[in-house]
C-alpha cells in the first residue's frame, strides 16, 4: 500500500526545487522521514535539493534542515524516525548559519 505525503519547500530549498509545494507517493505505508526524504532527495530532477539537504557522507539531513511533520519539529515527536500518516505536510526549512 502506497502512502501519500505533501512536502514544504522553504528559502534555497524551494528555489533548488523550482517549487515550494510538491507531492511524494511513498511505496511503504509505514513510511517515517527519514524514508520520505531519501525518496524525495532520490528523484532525478532533485540532486540540487540532495546537496543542500543532505549532510555529507552521514546522509543525516538535520543538521541543515528543520524538519516539521503537520507543524511540529521532529525532535518533539520520534525524529527520523517519526511515523508518517497519509496526507501529513512534512515542512523542510534551511538552517541559516552566521558568524
Amino acid at each position: 500500500m502506497r502512502l501519500e505525503i505533501h512536502l514544504k519547500l522553504y528559502g534555497v530549498f524551494r528555489s533548488a526545487a523550482g517549487s515550494d509545494m510538491m507531492s511524494l507517493k511513498l511505496p511503504d505505508a509505514d513510511a517515517t522521514v527519514r524514508s520520505a526524504i531519501m525518496e524525495l532527495v532520490s528523484r532525478p530532477d532533485c540532486d540540487e535539493l540532495k546537496k543542500l539537504i543532505l549532510d555529507g557522507e552521514s546522509l543525516d539531513p538535520r543538521p541543515s534542515t528543520l524538519i516539521l511533520v503537520s507543524g511540529r519539529e521532529i525532535g518533539a515527536l520520534a525524529g527520523l524516525q517519526t511515523r508518517l500518516k497519509e496526507n501529513d505536510e512534512v515542512s523542510l526549512l534551511p538552517v541559516a548559519h552566521g558568524g
